[in-house]
């Protein structure tokens, strides 16, 4: 009788170790030292390095967010009562949504009420009005502005000009900036580095005083990340075009901060479309001196863009502080925060300021 030979049962591709199988906690515990190590490397990266090391600027434009995966194991931590792993799981997930996602909570809990003579200023990238702008002019009316400046603006800004007829406005290129008081054009910002008109000074004849706002829009790290690939840390692709397209980014902004600096003596107001976090250490390095309207007295993350994406992220939830409102010390910020509709690819921003005495 011929023997059969026993059945081979196939292992699993994917396979525990028979500890971890057999012991949960052991595996609570190995995912609690993942969750670590994962934490320590994004603040590392995104908190310090930043965009002074070419990885660490390509993940600084990416979502944060899925971070927080790594902290799940808190759960069933606390299902088991590991109450050590639970607390540094929990420690990692704060971590990451605070300082990692850049999560804004001022440490005054009320800031003293805005004077009759405070402004409402406010400013979007409108993308060209190629979303809906419809929804932008409907969010800037509800907020009752006495500035506007918008970036992005096609020649002729015929929808903005009929529908702010009697305001005073100024059109430059891209750059529009509109105001219930006199507005006169002081100069414009021609950088070398991108050949380009990054910012243009106006100045705002207010009630309470005469003041300049300086309307920015820089140049996109976009353009440098696309050239990067999924092999780019083992063959160096896009690695020296990102690399260069850094180096002209922080020369433009150091360019437009001499524009700005140049103007100074009076209050300022610069605002705009900066295309960089706060978190960055280009910004930092650059306009870190400068009171941050949404940092200063903003809640949250006031996440400004992409809010067009369509593949593999959610529609109308960006994931970067990339617009600011920035002033400098002669003003006081009473309040801050973002748009919530997808009318461009930007959300506004806002900010009620008022000048000190």
């Amino acid at each position: 009788m011929t023997a059969v030979a026993p059945h081979r049962r196939s292992r699993p591709i994917l396979s525990l170790p028979n500890d971890w199988r057999a012991n949960p906690v052991a595996l609570i515990k190995a995912a609690t030292v993942v969750n670590v190590v994962v934490t320590a490397i994004a603040l590392l990266l995104l908190c310090g390095i930043s965009e002074d090391w070419w990885f660490s600027a390509a993940l600084s434009y990416l979502p944060r967010a899925p971070y927080l995966a790594f902290s799940l194991p808190i759960i069933p931590a606390i299902g088991r009562r590991q109450w050590l792993p639970a607390s540094i799981n929990g420690l990692c997930g704060v971590l990451i949504a605070g300082p990692v996602m850049g999560l804004c909570a001022p440490l005054t809990l009320k800031s003293p009420p805005p004077p009759s003579q405070s402004l409402m200023v406010v400013s979007c990238n409108i993308d060209n009005g190629d979303s809906d702008l419809a929804q932008v002019l409907a969010e800037i009316d509800a907020l009752n502005p006495d500035v506007i400046a918008l970036q992005e603006i096609r020649e002729g800004g015929d929808d903005f000009t009929r529908h702010f007829a009697d305001w005073h406005s100024i059109h430059v290129g891209e750059y529009w900036v509109a105001a219930r008081f006199p507005v006169r054009l002081v100069d414009q910002c021609d950088a070398e580095a991108m050949q380009r008109t990054t910012a243009i000074a106006c100045e705002i004849e207010a009630p309470g005083g005469t003041w300049l706002l300086c309307d920015i829009h820089l140049s996109t790290a976009r353009h440098g990340l696309t050239q990067l690939r999924w092999h780019s840390p083992l063959t160096g692709a896009g690695v020296d075009d990102l690399r260069w397209r850094q180096w002209e980014r922080q020369l433009e902004s150091e360019e437009t901060l001499k524009f700005v600096a140049s103007h100074a003596g009076r209050p300022m107001i610069a605002l705009g479309d900066f295309n960089t976090p706060t978190t960055s250490s280009l910004f930092a390095g650059v306009w870190g001196e400068w009171q941050s309207a949404f940092e200063t007295v903003g809640w949250g993350y006031g996440f400004t863009s992409p809010c067009n994406t369509t593949r593999l992220w959610p529609h109308n939830t960006p994931w970067l502080r990339i617009d600011h409102i920035l002033c400098d010390p002669h003003w006081q910020i009473h309040e801050a925060g973002i748009g919530h509709t997808a009318g461009s690819d930007h959300r506004l921003v806002w900010a009620r300021v008022s000048l000190r005495r």
